[in-house]
């Protein structure tokens, strides 16, 4: 029950790496390089703390992996679901871009969500394009135990 989605993991964790390294770099542009603002610290509910630059930066990576796992999850679901699970991918994940671009617009300073906008773009068309790949449409994958 649960091999489908650990080869799934196994065949993205490459991929998903290279994404999170592309997204951290780009965070580093935008913040370090760039000097855009972060959003709200989510430590902070009540004042107007920014995140930390460098913090930011570096946690980029990790919640950039840890979201792109869940949606290799979410596509090798899609793929025992429905036919053409990557049509299906792609299209929630268009969709999420867009929801969650103009949620962004709360977090914080104009600059803090065009800076957000232009990371998640960063994070999800490549992720977009190359997960499906990574994960494939393997038909007898086995599991050896």
């Amino acid at each position: 029950m649960l091999a489908p989605y650990v080869l799934a993991m196994r065949d993205s964790i490459g991929t998903l790496i290279l994404i999170g390294a592309l997204a951290t770099g780009g965070a580093a542009i935008l913040i370090l390089g760039l000097g855009m603002d972060t959003p709200w610290a989510p430590w902070e509910r009540d004042s107007n703390v920014m995140f930390p630059p460098v913090l930011f930066t570096l946690a980029t990576f990790v919640a950039t992996v840890a979201f792109c796992a869940s949606t290799v999850v979410y596509h090798t679901f899609l793929k025992s679901v429905t036919i053409n699970a990557d049509k299906w991918w792609r299209t929630s994940g268009g969709v999420f871009l867009l929801v969650y671009g103009l949620y962004s617009f709360g977090s914080g300073t104009f600059q803090a969500a065009i800076m957000l906008n232009l990371l998640h773009l960063s994070v999800g068309l490549p992720a977009l394009i190359l997960l499906p790949r990574a994960v494939g449409n393997k038909q007898n994958d086995t599991v050896q135990i």
